[in-house]
């Protein structure tokens, strides 16, 4: 009877095993991401160089946010992405590259796509933003110790008639100088495109945040431009960007700002 029991039971865990087994899958560095860029967004992972069409600046930011595994549970799909980016000003003067800020971002992503065309992502991340030598020389004036440590949770839902999307979430920064006794932003965003000929699409963008670090102040940022391939996970940008009120750049976080500008963007 005990040999019955013991066989009966190891068949169970065999057929237990092999169903877990078949509902558990993982791929390496997929081709398809589960969430969209946020295209207007300044701080978005991102290789590109854009010009202020008022000032000599330059923003010659070096990054990339990759996918690198996909894991479906139980017939629920996740992604897990990495991106990490270096934000830069530049002033251009004759004979001379001026290097005014230098901001990093690194963040871990976890995606899943709760319905059709309805997104989820929870976010890890790490900001800290510095004056480059020259940007000190420059103002003559004293650094501030900007760092955010921080998790979010955004939502993200895409309407395949007009080419676009809507965004919004929340960061909790856990972590935050100076001010540290403010902990939340809220962001709402999106946009949509024309098909336009030869794999062309020309859109707008917009991207808001809400800042307690600044009294929940705004800042807002208005795009359009071309997107060269349609419908692909690589894909170049030309756009042009207008942004106003408080200062992406953590150093100038406090400062507001209105400027316009050009700039070329490579998504990966």
């Amino acid at each position: 009877m005990k040999k019955n029991i013991s066989f009966i039971f190891l068949l169970f865990s065999i057929s237990s095993v092999n169903i877990y087994a078949q509902e558990f899958s993982i791929s390496i560095f997929p081709e398809e991401k589960l969430f969209s860029t946020y295209y207007a967004d300044a701080v978005a992972h991102q290789f590109s160089l854009s010009k202020s069409f008022k000032t000599s600046e330059w923003y010659g930011n070096i990054g990339a946010l990759i996918p690198f595994l996909n894991v479906s549970l139980l017939k629920q799909n996740f992604q897990i992405s990495a991106g990490a980016t270096a934000f830069n000003t530049l002033i251009k003067t004759p004979g001379h590259i001026t290097v005014f800020t230098v901001d990093y971002l690194v963040d871990f992503f976890v995606d899943s796509r709760i319905a059709e065309n309805f997104t989820g992502r929870f976010i890890w991340g790490h900001l800290s933003a510095h004056f480059a030598d020259d940007g000190i020389t420059i103002l003559n004036a004293n650094p501030v110790s900007y760092v955010r440590d921080y998790a979010g949770l955004h939502f993200q839902h895409s309407f395949n008639n007009v080419n676009g999307k809507i965004y919004s979430g929340v960061f909790y920064n856990f972590h935050n100088e100076p001010v540290l006794d403010q902990h939340f932003t809220f962001q709402i965003g999106g946009d949509a495109g024309v098909q336009m000929v030869n794999k062309i699409i020309a859109y707008a963008s917009l991207d808001i945040k809400f800042k307690s670090e600044v009294n929940y102040g705004t800042t807002q940022s208005y795009q359009v431009g071309l997107i060269y391939p349609s419908f692909s996970n690589r894909s170049l940008r030309f756009a042009i960007t207008h942004r106003r009120g408080f200062e992406e750049r953590g150093q100038l976080f406090n400062l507001k700002d209105n400027k316009t500008m050009a700039g070329i963007y490579f998504d990966f």
